[in-house]
């Protein structure tokens, strides 16, 4: 059975938070900044720990999204070579997705192009574009990007990302710190941020604009799971003006990895939802032990041949990873 984790993070040397800063101001922080920075033996050793066989690499957030202009472009080009430079070093072991420069969605669109069409990446991965750019991927201005994604026939991760500080302050202030930080983060505010802004993408009518527009979204589906009949029951095709109801476009567009997630409820109820050809596993390296990802995909109970599609088989499809 062939494993395939296709939420697995790298920072470049010039993208990389400061010591004690961002992501790093954490107790296990260094042990962070090590992983992120290796692309090589201790990684490769780690999933082989873990039998993990490959996995599809992206940088951590904001990455080239929180720079401007060309200084965004330019970081983006950096930084998929550095990681095309990891790929081409290990093959059949490591894949990519593409760091993409949002401040300009041409630009982002060129660059998505050049690292799937020269680079060999199996798509790209997008950071939340709220916090950054201050609107959802349904914005008119991302129509360049989406365009492109479905031209080359590659699908977008959408990632969480930090919300603006505008939202964190009354959403999550009035907190002791700690908390606060946590729970507008991977606590709770970064995933229902993320499901949110897929929702936004199905119901603005994304999809029909680009009918070959292909979504991948972590951590079980972002909270969507678990709501989706309830979001059928409350937004059906005569209020939205769609043609179908809202998880009729998750079916067609969306899958869903399990990043994060090492418990088998929200897994099960995301296969229970969506199917099983919709999962795929995840870890979320190095935020997530491979252990722990590969011990809750053991765990699953699934015959032989769903198990195997988790595991590998539905990666290989979607991102064309044969």
């Amino acid at each position: 059975m062939r494993t395939i984790a296709l939420e697995e993070h790298f920072w470049t040397p010039d993208l990389a938070a400061a010591p004690g800063t961002g992501i790093l101001a954490r107790p296990d922080g260094r042990r962070l900044d090590e992983a992120l920075r290796d692309l090589g033996k201790a990684r490769l050793a780690d999933m082989d720990a873990a039998g993990i066989d490959m996995q599809v690499i992206s940088h951590v957030q904001p990455a080239a999204q929180g720079l401007p202009g060309a200084a965004g472009v330019t970081a983006a080009r950096r930084a998929n070579d550095y990681l095309a430079a990891a790929v081409a070093a290990h093959p059949g072991r490591l894949a990519g997705f593409a760091t993409l420069p949002t401040s300009s969605p041409s630009a982002a669109a060129g660059e998505l192009e050049r690292a799937v069409s020269d680079l060999g990446f199996a798509g790209g991965l997008v950071h939340s574009t709220l916090g950054t750019d201050g609107a959802f991927l349904d914005d008119p201005r991302f129509e360049p990007l989406l365009s492109r994604f479905e031209r080359l026939d590659v699908p977008l991760y959408l990632h969480p990302a930090q919300p603006p500080a505008a939202v964190r302050e009354v959403l999550f202030g009035g907190l002791a710190p700690a908390v606060g930080a946590a729970l507008a983060a991977n606590a709770w505010g970064w995933h229902a941020e993320a499901g949110l802004h897929a929702l936004r993408m199905v119901l603005s009518g994304v999809f029909d604009r680009h009918p070959g527009l292909r979504l991948i979204i972590g951590h079980g589906g972002e909270m969507i799971p678990f709501m989706l009949a309830r979001v059928d029951q409350v937004l059906p095709a005569s209020v939205t003006g769609l043609a179908g109801a809202p998880s009729e476009y998750f079916l067609r567009h969306v899958w869903v990895t399990t990043s994060g997630m090492f418990s088998l409820p929200p897994v099960l109820c995301a296969i229970s939802v969506l199917g099983v050809d919709r999962v795929l596993f995840s870890v979320d390296y190095p935020f997530g032990a491979h252990a722990a990802g590969r011990a809750m995909l053991d765990a699953l109970p699934l015959s032989p041949a769903d198990k195997a599609k988790v595991a590998g088989l539905n990666a290989e499809r979607v991102l064309g990873l044969g």
